[in-house]
């Protein structure tokens, strides 16, 4: 008969080191907003006269990751970004001198001017401003990239296990 000898060896988990995770997600977070105010800039690149900044805000708190990106600065500037991002209503009003839109819906890019040469000095119906829809754009582009921006901080994080 043979004996056989058993060696049996505890096996005990490794420390999870959170704030390297933590840390990982932070930077992860930073450069997604560095990507989302790139992208806005586009939209005001060729404005003239006050525009608007971008700034990007960033929280990590009980598990929810998130960024939030927007226009900040000159109030004149940031209200006419809002009024093209998210469009003006039909309404009565008087014009009085000669305009050129320089962005288009849904897209980003900011051009030389185009549209229609308004001159009018009489009060009319104004169409109001067609929607550019550039928050939701970038909600839309960014949210698979976010996703798998965030679960490669994690496994980096993971790797610096104490």
């Amino acid at each position: 008969m043979t004996e056989t000898a058993w060696t049996v060896k505890a096996i005990k988990p490794r420390k999870l080191a959170v704030d390297a995770v933590r840390m990982e997600i932070l930077n992860a977070l930073r450069a997604e907003g560095t990507v989302q105010r790139n992208l806005l800039k586009q939209t005001v690149a060729t404005w003239e006269g006050e525009k608007p900044e971008f700034e990007t805000l960033i929280g990590l708190d009980s598990g929810n990751a998130s960024v939030m990106t927007g226009p900040v600065g000159s109030m004149k500037g940031v209200k006419k970004w809002n009024w093209l991002n998210e469009g003006t209503r039909v309404r009565r009003a008087v014009m009085s001198r000669n305009w050129r839109s320089k962005t288009s819906p849904r897209n980003f890019r900011s051009g030389a001017g185009r549209g229609r040469v308004v001159f009018i000095s009489k009060k009319i119906s104004m169409p109001g401003i067609k929607a550019r829809e550039w928050s939701k754009m970038v909600q839309e582009q960014r949210r698979r990239p976010f996703t798998t921006r965030m679960v490669g901080a994690m496994r980096r994080g993971l790797a610096k296990r104490r």
